[in-house]
């Protein structure tokens, strides 16, 4: 028998400006420089299984055969449960200048492992008035088990992103030939193709050393969908915090600040407002990241802005 399984293809982060190359190939060397970010997702504290995530990765504006070009490493890894998904995709962008910015067109080629730890798992059948078997009933069912198995898929993806000094841009999309991983004949699983859109707007208030952002997150596999709103204030290009708004889901108050080492640290918490996540104790997201240059008296005097915040 076979067991259809469906999972998260790609995990959610209230921070997500510091993960755009997880789902956006086109943003690779978006920095100009090496541009690194590391982040972890726990979402509805207190669940026992609730989904947790690492996000990673690393990228670089390169010449590459005599075109301006980035270059990427990016992955997740992800647990829900007994369902685990490692994912490592490897970025290529071709760079321009368009006079306003900076534009990205990217290809990804994404590796994914998943895998799921049937031993821990079990089925309980409705009884015949159609109602649920209780916790603890004497009904309980044990007759269907369930294996432990693993399986692998290799995708593609495609992004463009668009970088000027008062807005940014990008489109893109992963899965998007639907791949399926390898299980074995106990599992199927299906990733779908997945779009995202995100996009920002600078504005600079007169006379004070503050920047205000608000922002858009987009993603859908057109089965389903889940839209972010933020509006995020900066500093000096130093500190930042704001409010963000996921469509019938939570609301996320998020800050962070730039060390004098050039390290980025973003915090969030989310408050559900749905039904699941409302009853949960939130959700908390930790993201760091850093981006160097070997001089780096250069990148005091070209990178410290809040364009790479």
């Amino acid at each position: 028998m076979t067991s259809v399984v469906k999972g998260q293809s790609f995990p959610q982060f209230s921070q997500n400006v510091f993960s755009y190359l997880t789902v956006n190939p086109g943003y690779a060397g978006n920095t100009g420089e090496i541009n690194s970010f590391l982040g972890q997702r726990n979402q509805w504290l207190g669940f026992e299984g609730a989904p947790a995530t690492t996000v990673f990765g690393v990228d670089k504006e390169v010449n590459l055969f005599g075109s301006e070009s980035g270059i990427g490493i990016s992955g997740f890894n992800d647990q829900i449960g007994e369902f685990k998904t490692f994912s490592a995709s490897f970025n290529y962008a071709k760079r321009w200048d368009v006079g306003v910015g900076k534009l990205g067109m990217g290809l990804s080629i994404d590796f994914m492992n998943q895998a799921l730890n049937g031993g821990n798992l079990y089925t309980m059948p409705l009884k015949e008035d159609g109602s649920a078997i209780s916790a603890g009933s004497n009904d309980t069912h044990t007759d269907e088990t369930f294996n432990e198995d693993s399986g692998m898929a290799l995708g593609v993806g495609l992004g463009v992103f668009l970088d000027t000094k008062d807005y940014y841009i990008g489109v893109s999309m992963k899965n998007l030939t639907n791949p399926q991983p390898k299980f074995t004949d106990t599992y199927e699983m299906q990733l779908k193709r997945t779009i995202f859109v995100s996009g920002g707007y600078r504005y600079k208030v007169i006379d004070r050393p503050l920047v205000l952002v608000p922002s858009a997150f987009f993603k859908s596999d057109f089965g389903s969908w889940e839209l972010d709103l933020a509006l995020k204030g900066f500093v000096k290009d130093k500190y930042w915090g704001g409010l963000g708004y996921r469509y019938q889901d939570a609301i996320t108050v998020l800050g962070g600040i730039e060390l004098n080492t050039g390290l980025r640290i973003g915090v969030s918490y989310d408050l559900g407002i749905s039904e699941v996540s409302g009853a949960s104790g939130g959700t908390f997201d930790v993201m760091l990241g850093y981006i160097f240059n070997l001089d780096l008296e250069k990148r005091k005097k070209l990178y410290k802005s809040v364009r790479y915040l």
